[in-house]
C-alpha cells in the first residue's frame, strides 16, 4: 500500500519538475532556438513542439526561418495566427516562415505570458488526469474500503501540495518575465 503511494506521488512530482525545468532556463532577454524549438504551440486542440512539425534554423540575432514538413499544419498557423498570438513578427515564403522577434514591451511581455499560461494549464490537466487515473487504480486494487479511503486521501492531499507547487512556480516565472 505505501509503495502504491509513494509511486504515484513520484509520477506527480516528476510532472512538477517538468514544468520547473521547462522554463528554468527560460530568459525573455535572450529567446534563443532552443526556446523557439520548444515551444509548444495548438493546433486542432493538440499541444505540438514547434520543432516536431518544422526545421527552425537562426537567420541573425531574433531572426528565426521556420521550413514546415506538412503543407496543412503551416496553413494551420497562418490561419489562426498562431505565432502572432504570441508577439512573434511573421513573413510568409512558399512554405516557410520568417520570425522575428520584437524588442521587449509590455505587450510581448505579455504575449510570452500567455505561453506561460497555456504550460501551466497544460500540465495542471496532466496532474488532474494522472489523479483520476490513480483513484481508478486504487479501486481496482484494493478492496478495503478503509485502505481505499486512505490511500485517496493521502495521494489528494499530495496532489493538492503540489497542485500548490506548481501555482508558485508558475507566479514566480510569471514575475520574473514582466520584471526582467
Amino acid at each position: 500500500m505505501f509503495t502504491f503511494i509513494t509511486n504515484k506521488i513520484l509520477i506527480i512530482e516528476k510532472i512538477l519538475k517538468e514544468f520547473d525545468n521547462s522554463f528554468k532556463n527560460f530568459n525573455i532577454k535572450n529567446l534563443g532556438l532552443e526556446t523557439i524549438n520548444n515551444l509548444k504551440i495548438k493546433i486542432e486542440k493538440k499541444k505540438i513542439i514547434l520543432k516536431d512539425i518544422c526545421i527552425i534554423k537562426n537567420i541573425e540575432e531574433k531572426k528565426f526561418s521556420l521550413n514546415f514538413n506538412n503543407l496543412d499544419q503551416f496553413k494551420k498557423i497562418l490561419k489562426n495566427n498562431i505565432l502572432e498570438n504570441y508577439g512573434f513578427q511573421i513573413i510568409k515564403k512558399k512554405l516557410n516562415l520568417e520570425l522575428k522577434i520584437p524588442n521587449l514591451s509590455l505587450e510581448f511581455r505579455n504575449n510570452i505570458l500567455k505561453i506561460l499560461k497555456e504550460e501551466y494549464y497544460y500540465y495542471k490537466d496532466i496532474i488532474e488526469n494522472n489523479r483520476k487515473k490513480f483513484f481508478f487504480e486504487i479501486k481496482n486494487n484494493f478492496k478495503s474500503k478503509n485502505d481505499i479511503i486512505y490511500i485517496e486521501k493521502k495521494i489528494d492531499k499530495e496532489i493538492v501540495n503540489i497542485k500548490k507547487n506548481l501555482k508558485e512556480i508558475f507566479d514566480k516565472y510569471s514575475f520574473k518575465i514582466l520584471n526582467d
